[in-house]
């Protein structure tokens, strides 16, 4: 499956090296509009800046557990917020958070992929994600 190259990626992770990751594996993909934030605060502030701008992300990827807001507030916030509702919204976990994972996906996640993972794993889960919200690009 194609998706399309001109997806806007939201990457929020507390980790640098992760973030890292995850977006050398986005760019990978063939994607190069790749916003980054170091927690829920700055990304929120980023999503409301594109609200008012008209110009809105396509996806967002979360780290879990973050200080602060974690992924799955932010999660539960993304849902409830009309614009960006029904953005694809993979979530980062460990093997440990399964109970907050179970909540997630009560809370609409789109996929979640479990650290450590590889590029394989990543990118499926990516394409999952975006196909249960455009089940047409399949």
């Amino acid at each position: 499956m194609n998706l399309p190259s001109d997806l806007h990626f939201l990457v929020v992770d507390d980790s640098p090296s992760i973030r890292d990751l995850i977006v050398r594996s986005i760019n990978r993909m063939g994607f190069t509009k790749v916003d980054v934030a170091k927690d829920v605060n700055q990304a929120w502030s980023k999503i409301e800046k594109k609200m008012v701008d008209g110009n809105l992300y396509d996806f967002i990827v979360s780290d879990l557990n973050m200080p602060g807001p974690n992924g799955l507030e932010f999660l539960k916030r993304s849902r409830s917020t009309e614009l960006v509702k029904e953005l694809p919204f993979l979530l980062i976990t460990t093997e440990s958070e399964k109970a907050l994972v179970v909540q997630a996906v009560m809370a609409g996640v789109s996929e979640y992929v479990v650290k450590p993972f590889d590029y394989e794993t990543f990118s499926k889960k990516i394409i999952a994600a975006y196909t249960k919200h455009h089940p047409n690009a399949a």
